[in-house]
């Protein structure tokens, strides 16, 4: 086949053509930071990316439920653990008025701190995390309980708050009203009446009596703020294994769709070495006219 110059000059501007192209594409990827922007670059990449960057999202509003849970669920604990205290100095209370050695005023004295020690109990249980009290179970907008002339109302359910942690696992981030009042020796709030009553009528008999039901209602407070703290552990652990998760998913999204810069520099340069060497053969190969000839 005979090579014309026509056939050279055509060769020589596709090759040039296809040189800018490829230019053009290696600007655009350095400029945006990503090399595939659009599905018809790399079809089964930018799937990919697009599954995982939904996967992404699914995880990151897992975290937003957990980090929510946490700081409700950390909250709720340290009520209980407040409550768990206030107690214990009940109980103290009672093996203080359970003895001889003190007289009818000392008791009435005694029975005043408890009085106080309720209110302070329901005052706790009564916290609230933005519009929404803790210990109420799912009735969120209520108070759980109410105190009037000794007697404590209990408004809440047994349906404990929860968050959606993964697919189908749901977390409670607290106890509900019912669960703590409910005791293996009654109702707590009944419970510290009792006691109360006791030392008001100088009942020390009825007293030791409680002892009993006393260390039943603190066991079962302490089981119950250990749950919780069993639920905050769970949370806690879920949400580092997201962490770890999202910076494995986040590396193959980049690696699927991100510019590799140190290749997109090597390409770069090594397509503007090959086009500044086409424009220096051209001008030689194109230097000769007729006039050189005249």
């Amino acid at each position: 086949m005979r090579v014309t110059q026509k056939i050279i000059f055509d060769n020589f501007m596709r090759d040039v053509n296809k040189n800018r192209r490829e230019m053009a594409e290696i600007q655009s990827d350095l400029s945006s930071g990503k090399k595939v922007r659009m599905p018809s670059q790399s079809p089964v990449d930018f799937q990919s990316s697009r599954i995982l960057e939904a996967d992404l999202n699914k995880i990151e509003q897992f975290q937003n439920n957990i980090s929510s849970g946490l700081r409700q669920g950390r909250l709720a604990q340290d009520t209980m653990n407040g409550v768990l205290d206030s107690l214990i100095n009940i109980k103290n209370s009672m093996v203080q008025g359970s003895s001889d050695s003190i007289g009818e005023d000392e008791r009435v004295n005694l029975a005043d701190e408890v009085s106080g020690i309720r209110k302070q109990i329901v005052d706790s249980l009564n916290i609230q995390y933005g519009e929404r009290y803790l210990f109420a179970g799912t009735n969120s907008g209520e108070k759980p309980f109410e105190l009037a002339g000794g007697v404590v109302t209990n408004n809440s359910n047994n349906k404990p708050p929860h968050v959606v942690a993964a697919d189908g696992v749901e977390i409670d981030i607290s106890i509900t009203g019912e669960e703590v009042a409910d005791s293996p020796a009654g109702d707590m709030f009944q419970f510290i009446g009792d006691v109360e009553d006791a030392l008001r009528n100088n009942d020390n008999q009825q007293l030791n009596n409680l002892l009993t039901d006393a260390d039943q209602v603190i066991n079962h407070v302490t089981d119950l703020t250990s749950k919780l703290g069993d639920n905050i552990n769970r949370m806690d652990f879920m949400f580092e294994q997201y962490e770890s998760t999202k910076i494995t998913q986040e590396s193959d999204i980049s690696e699927l769709v991100d510019t590799n810069y140190a290749k997109a520099f090597s390409d770069m340069q090594r397509n503007q070495v090959a086009y500044e060497s086409a424009m220096a053969v051209h001008g030689k190969m194109f230097e000769n006219t007729l006039l050189n000839y005249i």
